[in-house]
């Protein structure tokens, strides 16, 4: 199925996605707040439930994760059959630096997504994606009107 090879490109929408402002918890950035949970996460695509003990955001950003993935994939008409393992893994880098925020410079770090999967051919697909994110300052962000309950 020539369908496959779209795959990457799946991947590339969901780094994309999942990366911009519309991707929020309680109306604010969900990666500004994920920065203070961990260095390192691993967001299984295909399976419900694979973060452990996870706070509010980690779970929104595990089911925000699945859901976006799952998404883009009906959009590109491939059946969910042809992923047999799929991933986003989001990692902090080590050191801080100064960045841009909403026209102000604050302390954060590069955050590394890559979206990895694997076909039901064994084929693997790669994305990655680097974003500079700041940790949550509400003084310096404002809230989505568009802002469901936290769940």
């Amino acid at each position: 199925m020539k369908v496959r090879r779209q795959i990457t490109g799946v991947l590339c929408g969901l780094l994309d996605t999942y990366s911009s402002r519309y991707s929020d918890y309680d109306g604010y950035w969900l990666l500004g707040l994920l920065v203070h949970e961990a260095d390192l996460f691993s967001l299984d695509l295909l399976h419900e439930n694979s973060v452990s003990v996870a706070s509010p955001v980690v779970a929104k950003a595990q089911r925000l994760a699945q859901s976006k993935f799952q998404e883009l994939l009906r959009h590109s008409h491939i059946p969910i059959e042809c992923v047999s393992e799929a991933k986003l893994i989001i990692q902090k880098s080590g050191d801080s630096k100064v960045g841009p925020v909403n026209g102000h410079m604050s302390r954060g770090h590069q955050m590394i997504l890559t979206g990895e999967a694997v076909s039901d051919l064994g084929k693997k697909y790669r994305a990655q994606k680097v974003v500079f994110v700041a940790p949550h300052d509400p003084s310096l962000e404002l809230r989505s009107t568009r802002r469901e309950e936290p769940s």
